[in-house]
């Protein structure tokens, strides 16, 4: 939440000390009559349709932090004579970066809708190592967890000075999650496989997420926006995903 409230005030700061230059924002109620559109605070110019932006394509960096449901799980040893591991979810990495490709759809000035794709970035997690003396291979436990999003979001704008937009958002979507906790062994001398026992937790779940955030205009076109939203999951393996996303916009 820290980081969205930071980068809502940098934006806020950005927009607030360029209300007097060139307005980038096609959406923003100026003044003037109904017929015109001011770009600056000198000149006015007859407005035109094509000044309503009313689609988007955009890209965004997507910061993401689990609520992973703890669960308790027994894998063999792969080393004869080795005990068996012991370990639980909570081990999972709760910090998931992902990137987003979107397409959006403003039929209306303050509403608008975007259609989106998420994939999660690699992420594999040594939790666990040993070995024996005299003994070629050594046994490591691993986690890895990964997922994909698409869905579809409504969102609402609220255009606060020429260049920055306050933003609101309701969506749905479906989430394909893939855990799995790996406890293998490997040759000490090239680092090959040789045996491993795995336990996995795939789920797929569609859930409601809400957003909250801002954009600053910085061309005709070109608009940066920082999002924070909240995705209920209520699933067996994930609970629920807090994100911050960072992105760029092209509206045309």
């Amino acid at each position: 939440m820290k980081k969205i409230f930071f980068m809502t005030a940098l934006l806020g700061t950005v927009a607030t000390t360029s209300v007097s230059a060139q307005s980038y924002n096609p959406n923003y109620p100026s003044n003037v009559p109904n017929n015109y559109y001011s770009y600056n605070g000198v000149r006015s110019v007859p407005k035109k349709p094509a000044d309503f932006k009313k689609f988007s394509m955009g890209f965004d960096y997507v910061l993401g932090s689990a609520s992973i449901v703890k669960e308790d799980f027994t894998l063999n040893n792969p080393l004869p004579g080795g005990d068996p591991y012991t370990g639980n979810t909570d081990k999972f990495e709760d910090s998931i970066d992902s990137l987003n490709v979107n397409i959006g759809w403003r039929p209306f000035r303050y509403l608008g809708f975007e259609a989106f794709y998420q994939h999660s970035l690699s992420d594999n997690q040594i939790k666990y190592q040993e070995s024996y003396s005299m003994d070629p291979r050594f046994a490591m436990a691993e986690y890895n967890l990964k997922y994909t999003a698409y869905g579809l979001d409504a969102i609402v704008y609220i255009p606060v000075f020429s260049k920055f937009d306050i933003l609101g958002t309701v969506g749905v979507a479906n989430y394909d999650f893939s855990a799995d906790a790996d406890f293998s062994s490997y040759r000490v001398d090239s680092n090959n496989k040789i045996k491993g026992n795995s336990i996995k937790f795939d789920e797929s779940k569609v859930g409601w997420r809400y957003g909250a955030g801002a954009q600053v205009w910085l061309s005709q076109r070109l608009a940066f926006r920082a999002m924070y939203r909240y995705s209920s999951i209520g699933g067996d393996f994930i609970d629920d995903i807090s994100e911050v996303a960072l992105g760029l916009r092209y509206n045309f």
